[in-house]
């Protein structure tokens, strides 16, 4: 007798977020062929096979602040919460995004529904007393970063740390060193990489900077040559807009992330999981974040760690120069490039905590631990 499909409902609300969940989705299958997944993804979910309540492709969970897209927002939450009511699923997986998720997570545990966050809101950076609120929604946690167990494990929650699906992403994709070599044949000199962010406004923010820099780089420094990684095709006119303020020479380069940082001598990027990328390979790195004068100083009081860079957060001590500003500060970015650049030792001391690093997370499998830990908690 054939056995019964088992529901699971899975939400994710950005590009990464459907890339890690899309993983996730094809180990549980792998482990359990009879499970369907509804919900909310993009296309990365929906190749792995989840039946999705809302076409996720064109939106991402931010606009649910704007006004101007609260009856969507309405209408997602609604639709999810009744399928929840008339569906029963198993098992409900969140990803990310806390100002939607948290939603969804509330209503599955009115109807008993077992809820499990998978990516953990960074709440130990900027928010640390809304582990209280997780804790009344959240029946498992499955971190990625091996501090944040700790940080769950104070608070009372079930917490398991099953590493970060980024690795599993690298292993799976390789290089295209056909590419790598191109990109260097083409450029030459010396590569400094600007990686401002897969979201328009961190590149609205960062951009400006980062090519306020380039033109006093290359005044110093004239061998320097310019990558912009333009993560989502999307954006590839909103940098080229930018562009064309700065009298930079520089090539944008649409997708291939791992292929631009290879190629790269020194990476400038925000603060997100791209230092992560860039650690795996080893290239030093400036990291920088740039908020508006009035978050910087509402935030400041909030904030937890000393750390805005994850490689800095994971070593717990500054491996790479990091500065969070509320106002452009290109002389501080010009400054510690060239410093990197034109001292070798700086360089190899940088290359060498970062190797130390990448040798204690960089391992592929967070993945498959998180079905494992998935298909134990539901049976």
């Amino acid at each position: 007798m054939p056995e019964i499909s088992r529901k699971i409902f899975i939400s994710a609300g950005d590009p990464s977020g459907d890339i890690h969940g899309a993983h996730l989705m094809r180990r549980l299958l792998e482990k359990d062929p009879n499970l369907t997944f509804y919900g909310l993804g993009r296309e990365n979910m929906t190749r792995a096979g989840l039946h999705g309540l809302h076409d996720m492709s064109q939106k991402s969970l931010m606009w649910l602040h704007a006004l101007t897209e609260l009856s969507t927002f309405m209408k997602m939450k609604k639709d999810c919460i009744r399928f929840l009511r008339q569906e029963r699923p198993c098992a409900v997986i969140l990803i990310d995004y806390c100002g939607f998720n948290f939603h969804i997570a509330r209503a599955a545990k009115k109807l008993g529904i077992p809820v499990i966050y998978y990516v953990s809101p960074q709440l130990w950076a900027h928010a640390p007393w809304r582990a209280r609120k997780m804790k009344k929604l959240v029946d498992n946690l499955l971190v990625i970063y091996p501090f944040e167990k700790p940080f769950y494990d104070n608070a009372g929650i079930p917490v398991a740390y099953v590493g970060h699906p980024l690795f599993d992403e690298i292993h799976k994709e390789g290089v295209n060193e056909g590419f790598v070599t191109e990109l260097k044949n083409q450029m030459r000199e010396t590569i400094i990489s600007f990686l401002p962010g897969s979201r328009r406004q961190e590149i609205v923010r960062l951009l400006p900077l980062f090519l306020q820099s380039a033109v006093q780089i290359h005044q110093t420094i004239p061998s320097a040559q310019f990558l912009i990684s333009c993560s989502n095709e999307q954006h590839f006119d909103l940098i080229r807009a930018i562009t064309k303020e700065f009298n930079a020479s520089y090539k944008v380069v649409v997708g291939n992330v791992h292929e631009v940082i290879k190629a790269s001598s020194l990476c400038i990027a925000g603060a997100g999981t791209i230092t992560l990328q860039i650690a795996y390979y080893l290239k030093p790195m400036i990291i920088a974040y740039k908020i508006s004068p009035i978050a910087y100083f509402i935030a400041k009081p909030f904030l937890t760690t000393p750390y805005i860079g994850l490689v800095n957060k994971l070593a717990d001590k500054m491996i790479v120069p990091e500065r969070l500003m509320c106002r452009g500060n290109p002389a501080w970015l010009v400054s510690q490039a060239i410093q990197v650049l034109n001292n070798p030792q700086k360089r190899q001391a940088c290359v060498h905590e970062l190797s130390l690093l990448m040798d204690t997370i960089a391992k592929p499998g967070a993945s498959a631990h998180a079905a494992e830990e998935i298909l134990k908690l539901i049976g």
